[in-house]
């Protein structure tokens, strides 16, 4: 016969002081069974971590979707017969097409020259003249 090792939970002989609970909504007070609770149950821990998350998550698809946009600028203007003749663009044409400078993943600096590369996704803008506001669209290799 195979005896099995029962686990025994351990209890504390600590008392902690009252807390209330961090949940906005609870405000209930409870005495915590360990010093790090601040929920007075799981369902209001759970509930505030999905909470949290939900914020990051609104944050990180907003993001997404303006570099989408972004790319889809870039790819627009770069493969247009305006861009093919001229090789570089206004900042004008690409505020009007909708593309948003502070969105961007990455910085980089052009080899030879060290000006600054705006990376979004495969493609990268590089400021050629600051006074006319004229960018230069490259693809980035990896």
């Amino acid at each position: 016969m195979i005896k099995k090792n029962l686990i025994k939970k351990r209890f504390s002989n600590r008392t902690y002081p009252l807390k209330f609970c961090k949940k906005p909504d609870c405000n209930m007070e409870f005495i915590p069974t360990d010093g790090r609770q601040v929920y007075c149950c799981s369902q209001h821990r759970i509930d505030s971590n999905n909470d949290k998350r939900k914020v990051i998550d609104k944050f990180e698809s907003e993001f997404t979707k303006k570099a989408k946009k972004n790319r889809f600028v870039l790819i627009k203007i770069s493969e247009s017969d305006y861009y093919k003749k001229r090789g570089y663009v206004e900042k004008g044409l690409l505020v009007y097409e909708g593309y948003e400078l502070p969105v961007y993943h990455s910085k980089e600096l052009e080899y030879g020259t060290n000006r600054e590369i705006l990376v979004c996704y495969e493609y990268g803008l590089i400021l050629i003249d600051a006074d006319k506001e004229i960018y230069k669209i490259d693809i980035i290799e990896k």
